[in-house]
């Protein structure tokens, strides 16, 4: 086991981001994983911990290069949290690497595809209405991997969270309303009523299927 340590400097967290980007790739993935940009861009207004984009968008050494985003402001999660984040994001990079399309709605939902990676790579999925298997946790064999190969006990680096109305937390809710597709189940929400088609159950040669509203 790796002697652990606090991590103070974004020089240090890229490291440390790194090393376990890695060492999961050995481990989870064959090491066939192309190597990757890590960024720590703010994500509080996505509610988001970390994100992938689904196309390179840097440029190393003549070699493109997909770029892995940890949110800069979700630091403060213990270790296991933040690696575990790590691990989801690779999980989606798989994906793209292999043409599995396991998101829709924008890469919000996740749908089994995504579960069935998640949880063939050291990760356990739940369920949620309006992300589908996007809540992931790390399995005890990543748990146990992590603490023999992060050597870090904290980052004492992150960007603060703004309060007040900068956060949002003064704008007014805007009421939502869900759709359910009656054949398939799909969901969507809306601000306003709407008559909105499922995309997934649609085909030129049956009738469009009507999403229901379920909540207001």
């Amino acid at each position: 086991m790796c002697k652990k340590r606090k991590i103070y400097t974004m020089s240090e967290l890229n490291l440390c981001f790194m090393k376990m980007f890695n060492s999961f790739n050995k481990f989870y993935f064959e090491d066939k994983l192309p190597k990757v940009i890590i960024t720590f861009e703010s994500g509080y207004k996505k509610g988001a911990f970390g994100w992938i984009y689904t196309k390179p968008t840097w440029e190393q050494s003549k070699q493109s290069r997909y770029n892995i985003n940890i949110s800069s402001d979700f630091l403060d999660r213990d270790i296991y949290a933040v690696m575990g984040t790590l691990l989801h994001e690779m999980c989606h990079l798989y994906a793209l690497e292999n043409g599995i399309k396991d998101t829709s709605r924008s890469g919000i939902y996740h749908n089994k595809k995504f579960k069935e990676i998640a949880e063939s790579h050291g990760l356990r999925a739940f369920e949620e209405s309006n992300i589908g298997w996007g809540l992931t946790q790390c399995t005890q064999t990543t748990l146990n991997f992590i603490e023999e190969n992060a050597g870090i006990t904290s980052f004492e680096v992150k960007k603060l969270r703004p309060v007040g109305k900068e956060s949002g937390e003064d704008k007014p809710k805007q009421s939502r309303r869900k759709y359910k597709c009656p054949c398939c189940g799909q969901m969507i929400t809306a601000t306003k009523e709407v008559s909105v088609i499922c995309g997934d159950c649609f085909s030129p040669d049956v009738e469009p299927v009507y999403m229901e509203l379920t909540e207001s």
